[in-house]
């Protein structure tokens, strides 16, 4: 993460420089950037500035300082832009609490794309996170500094006062992607009142489950009797029933939400094969409808899996890099070597050496740590047989296959 120091002051300035020597530089997560709009100097031409931040930084020890022409609201909104373009920005604001209010407040969209923005007086006693507490983690940057410079972590955001179960962190802690972040103040608000919240997922459990999660089976039907989770943690559309008799429990509130919240892990495989020149659009196009069949999420989808022959094939890298996949090409060795039961194709065999391209492919990628140059040993593929199964076979057409397969996953709740 980028985090791009802001200061008014002299004083400011070397807190600043402290933060960013003593604190953050031991961070190696922290790329730290200082700026100021220390103001005296700042009606000077453009030639007569430099020469007067040379002379002070020399006089003062002031390290790298950048002055800030522009105004706050445009400095801010580029940091915005930045965070929402993919690369991790926050903001750490010496000064008024109110200014720092005022200038990120054009720039100001959803709690899921804002940036961290913390607040430090100038004497460096208090730490104040002002946005983006709990998604971008500016609550967590607020204690590891206020314990560096010896200050108060000022800590508003009601899960964290009241000790907590907070969904928007285990979701961000757990990398789940969330789908309908409108959901997450009312789950948050059960917790708060003292109820207990229903929560189902596909994946594996670890750590110890808070006393306001309850975890029943997955056992889904349409009968009388039924309630609606408040969160589902899954790849596939939200179920939206559940029996009331396996969530039993004295502070289970009864009431029908109009929709859980959905929060989606990144574990689905694309496994495919194609003939020359397929487009981008053709690719796209048959994945989308494909998925839409399965009730499977595209924001789900981890990585594009296919034999190395087809490496360089425009329409598959043009897809995933449109949707952010990791795009895996393993050599026909490899593919072999994956035992089961697949659809195989005579034809197939013949023409690339293998019988089956798109379902070994998507179990292929099914490990935790996805080699980009596959191995054809044998302890590389008893790890790749044991975290994924295939959900949907050789599915083909206008000469395209496409199989879905999906990784062993886990969410794990803090030791709280």
């Amino acid at each position: 993460m980028q985090i791009d120091i802001m200061s008014f002051t002299g004083r400011g300035i070397r807190l600043s420089e402290k933060i960013r020597d003593e604190i953050l530089v031991e961070q190696e997560d922290y790329e730290v950037h200082l700026y100021t709009k220390y103001g005296k100097y700042q009606n000077l031409a453009d030639a007569e500035r430099k020469i007067w931040q040379k002379q002070e930084q020399n006089a003062a020890g002031w390290k790298n300082q950048v002055y800030v022409k522009e105004t706050i609201y445009d400095w801010m909104r580029a940091r915005f832009e930045q965070n929402r373009k993919g690369n991790k920005t926050a903001v750490i604001w010496i000064g008024a609490c109110g200014i720092a209010v005022r200038a990120m407040a054009p720039s100001l969209r959803d709690k899921l794309t804002d940036i961290p923005v913390l607040v430090v007086d100038e004497a460096g006693q208090f730490v104040i996170p002002v946005l983006s507490g709990h998604y971008g983690g500016a609550n967590n940057l607020a204690r590891l500094l206020a314990d560096r410079i010896g200050a108060v972590p000022v800590i508003t955001t009601a899960t964290d006062v009241n000790h907590a179960f907070a969904v928007d962190v285990f979701a961000k802690e757990n990398v789940l992607l969330i789908q309908n972040k409108a959901q997450i103040a009312a789950v948050s608000s059960k917790v708060l009142d003292g109820k207990k919240i229903v929560m189902l997922t596909d994946g594996k459990i670890e750590g110890n489950v808070p006393d306001s999660v309850i975890l029943p089976a997955m056992k889904i039907c349409e009968e009388e009797n039924l309630i609606v989770p408040d969160v589902i943690i899954s790849a596939r559309y939200p179920v939206k029933k559940l029996l009331l008799n396996q969530v039993m429990d004295e502070q289970l509130e009864v009431k029908a939400h109009t929709e859980p919240l959905w929060l989606v892990p990144r574990s689905i495989i694309l496994g495919m094969g194609c003939k020359r020149g397929k487009s981008c659009e053709e690719i796209e196009q048959f994945v989308l409808e494909t998925l839409e069949q399965e009730q499977i999420a595209i924001q789900a989808v981890n990585a594009l899996a296919t034999i190395d022959l087809k490496k360089e094939e425009s329409g598959f890298l043009q897809f995933a890099e449109k949707y952010g996949l990791d795009f895996l090409a393993y050599p026909k060795e490899v593919l072999k070597e994956i035992p089961g039961f697949f659809s195989s194709s005579e034809f197939v065999s013949q023409t690339v050496g293998v019988d089956n391209v798109c379902e070994r492919a998507a179990l292929a990628a099914c490990q935790k740590e996805e080699p980009k140059v596959c191995c054809d040993s044998s302890e590389n593929q008893k790890k790749v047989l044991s975290r994924g199964r295939l959900l949907l076979r050789k599915k083909a057409k206008d000469g395209m296959t496409l199989a879905i397969a999906e990784r062993e996953w886990s969410v794990r709740f803090d030791e709280t």
